[in-house]
């Protein structure tokens, strides 16, 4: 079976006691979602939305910036992509910032043996996956050594560095007042819920019509196939909501992405086949004649350890469209950026259902904008909260957690009655379906 925890998050599927996405506005499962007339349908509302979309510019004197965060290359046998790859797919997808969250592996130093500003256009700071967060130091942190939790956070924001709460589902009490923030979505968090997926995978691969169909459908719709099992992360948002209610939490989104999801399926014997990942020692899943009658047809007049096929599931592009950070900043340089996730100017969107740029929650006062996403304003008269997005959807506005409007439009004006912390998001409707779009930083809105 499984030999590894990061390998599509599956080994960690089948130990876990907790799946952290909520299937409530679901209409069809995984599996559904991968068959050909939900993958064309979604396709054609993507579409639709696209062709709807208006450029609004709401927010002034910000550039909405799209930032990658917890992002790999060249950092582990289990990474497949190069820095080189990744700038590649950043240019080819509009990506402005990439965040590095290298894994640590002295004697590599991965601040300063890595990339840092900016290169043909794109800005990298650089980081690291490490002790249960995403952090972004200032400086060379190689050899320091910490006694607690607290140090190390302390160590990462010296003299301004950044450190963000990553993988909730694994570390839920972990207190947030010291950090910049936290995920609010995972890529790899969203897919420890899929076990009727798992099911299916090794059987498609199993079977010659299946591997032919797979890999149509991955061509002709790669990003409804790779998006196939989107969620909604309910033990993210609920803790995010409860910490930010006590102090500034910026949410951000983790892509996970490494371009370690290339499945090459082998012989083993006649009756048998593997599938190997990206690095892997072993495969990760071992499958016989018994369970897959047409083996026999994948096998013949091959030797074990020839190669039936390959399928290459998470290229740079397809990770980086599916998730993304958005940073309102005035520039795109680091210290501009750093800044700005400090303020929480910023909102998290699955950009694959359509282009959110010009996104904006905003609180003015009369005809007076006087906050942005992110903001801590004091309650006063004639406030107001304001959403708008560039394509209609389902807007949902919360306080302290609680949703107080909802409304189908591509605005929504909320008059505020009373202090609290308020979020928003937006929804759109895919193959008659209501998904997550896009996630608002908090407006705060003080005594």
């Amino acid at each position: 079976m499984m030999t590894s925890r990061r390998t599509f998050g599956w080994l960690f599927v089948l130990l876990s006691l907790t799946i952290t996405a909520q299937n409530t506005a679901r209409k069809y499962t995984t599996v559904e979602r991968l068959q050909p007339e939900h993958l064309r349908a979604v396709h054609e509302d993507r579409l639709r939305h696209q062709q709807q979309r208006k450029t609004i510019k709401v927010i002034k004197g910000y550039n909405d910036y799209r930032a990658i965060m917890h992002v790999h290359a060249e950092d582990a046998t289990h990474t497949g992509g190069t820095r080189p790859e990744l700038l590649a797919a950043c240019k080819r997808t509009g990506v402005n910032v990439v965040m590095l969250t290298n894994h640590v592996r002295p004697p590599v130093d991965f601040i300063t043996d890595t990339w840092r500003g900016l290169r043909e256009g794109v800005l990298f700071i650089p980081g690291a996956e490490h002790e249960g967060f995403l952090s972004y130091p200032m400086k060379s942190i190689l050899n320091r050594k910490t006694n607690s939790r607290e140090e190390y956070i302390q160590m990462v924001r010296e003299g301004g560095g950044n450190i963000f709460l990553s993988h909730i589902e694994e570390r839920p009490d972990w207190a947030t007042d010291q950090l910049t923030g936290m995920e609010i979505y995972n890529h790899h968090a969203d897919f420890k819920g899929e076990l009727e997926f798992l099911k299916w995978l090794p059987q498609t691969l199993s079977d010659p019509d299946g591997i032919v169909k797979f890999k149509q459908l991955l061509a002709d719709y790669p990003m409804e196939f790779f998006g196939a099992t989107q969620d909604y992360l309910q033990d993210y948002i609920k803790k995010w909501d409860a910490d930010s209610q006590q102090h500034r939490v910026t949410g951000v989104a983790a892509n996970d992405c490494h371009h370690n999801q290339v499945i090459t399926v082998k012989v083993a014997a006649p009756d048998a086949i593997e599938l190997w990942l990206t690095g892997d020692k072993d495969p990760t899943f071992k499958v016989n004649a018994k369970r897959a009658p047409r083996i026999p047809e994948l096998t013949k007049d091959k030797q074990p350890g020839d190669i039936i096929a390959v399928v290459d599931i998470d290229p740079y592009d397809r990770s980086l469209s599916y998730v993304t950070t958005h940073i309102l900043a005035q520039k795109q340089n680091e210290s501009s950026i750093r800044e700005a996730l400090n303020q929480a100017h910023a909102y998290v969107s699955h950009d694959w259902f359509c282009d959110p740029t010009g996104f904006a929650f905003v609180v003015n006062k009369g005809t007076r904008q006087i906050g942005i996403m992110g903001d801590g304003v004091k309650f006063s008269a004639e406030m107001k909260l304001s959403v708008a997005a560039p394509t209609s959807g389902m807007i949902r506005l919360f306080r302290n957690g609680a949703m107080v409007q909802e409304s189908k439009s591509n605005s929504m004006d909320y008059p505020v009655t009373e202090p609290g912390t308020y979020r928003a998001e937006v929804w759109l409707e895919l193959d008659g379906e209501w998904r997550p779009w896009i996630y608002a930083n908090q407006v705060r809105v003080l005594q």
